[in-house]
């Protein structure tokens, strides 16, 4: 692992070649990727989700480009998915506003170490069996778009109940999260 310190004390890499053998290095392109499920659940709700202990990197749009290497501050689903008020958290943080900008312009990855890869395709796994009947297989991708869409779909029946066509929405939102389980099917 080739890393270097700026004047600042600042730690970063020159490119992502550096990160290994000790780190995969992993593109994030969902806030979800900052999650995993705790201990050996397999539902995909909001209170299973725990923060991923991990570092990332972000790049820099510096010349040459450098990839600067941060710890995960931990923030929990309602701050960094939903962006939203509770007792812990404003609903307005600069530094939140700041990270989500940096995934969304695809400037961050995950360093996850082999350890992490690994449980993260044993969770995948279990996740698999638990949705599905029958063979499948689950990609971390499209485990990524099912959890987005049973999270917002459960924070849909929570705070909509009372909107006109609640009914018709869920029901299109889950038979949509139905057709994602259908696609991890293993045709024969």
């Amino acid at each position: 692992m080739n890393i270097f310190t700026d004047n600042n004390g600042f730690s970063y890499f020159n490119n992502l070649k550096d990160c290994k053998p000790e780190f995969v290095p992993i593109k994030v392109w969902s806030l979800l990727q900052f999650f995993t499920l705790a201990g050996r659940r397999t539902s995909l709700l909001k209170e299973n989700l725990s923060p991923l202990d991990c570092q990332y990197v972000v790049l820099t749009k510096t010349d040459p480009p450098k990839y600067y290497l941060r710890s995960s501050r931990k923030y929990d689903v309602d701050s960094l998915f939903f962006f939203r008020n509770t007792l812990d958290f404003s609903g307005n943080s600069e530094s939140i506003d700041t990270f989500r900008r940096y995934i969304f312009d695809d400037r961050v990855w995950l360093l996850m170490t082999e350890e992490q890869v690994a449980d993260t395709k044993k969770m995948l796994e279990r996740i698999c069996k638990g949705g599905v009947n029958g063979e499948a297989s689950l990609s971390y991708k499209m485990y990524l778009e099912i959890l987005e869409r049973e999270l917002k779909l459960a924070d849909y029946k929570d705070y909509g109940k009372n909107h006109t066509g609640f009914r018709t929405c869920v029901k299109i939102q889950e038979d949509a999260i139905r057709e994602l389980w259908k696609q991890c099917l293993i045709k024969k």
